[in-house]
């Protein structure tokens, strides 16, 4: 009996820290990308009104809007699992509450 406990506790545990750890990662690395990018557009804004440079804004919406889908489009893609193990379910469910605990504290 406890021979296929063990191994579940360890993915279940194994699972939950990777997950605190890459969302912690991912909500940082989120949160300098944004800044980095707001200062960008807000540079760029604040050039044209000094009418240094014009901006098209058309343009810039698409560059967004091309980034933006092609993101989506990149996590919208189903993995698909051939053969399921017993631990799959309990690693999985670690990781994913370990991630939202991350994301929300990081």
């Amino acid at each position: 009996m406890t021979e296929n406990l063990i191994p579940t506790i360890m993915s279940i545990g194994g699972g939950f820290i990777s997950g605190i750890l890459i969302g912690y990662f991912l909500k940082k690395l989120i949160k300098i990308l944004l800044f980095a990018v707001g200062g960008i557009v807000a540079l760029l804004l604040y050039l044209q009104q000094q009418e240094l440079i014009t901006v098209d804004i058309k343009k810039l919406e698409g560059s967004f809007t091309f980034i933006l889908n092609s993101v989506i489009s990149t996590f919208d893609k189903t993995a698909q699992i051939g053969d399921t193990t017993s631990l799959a379910v309990p690693l999985v469910g670690g990781l994913s509450a370990g991630f939202a605990i991350g994301l929300a504290k990081g």
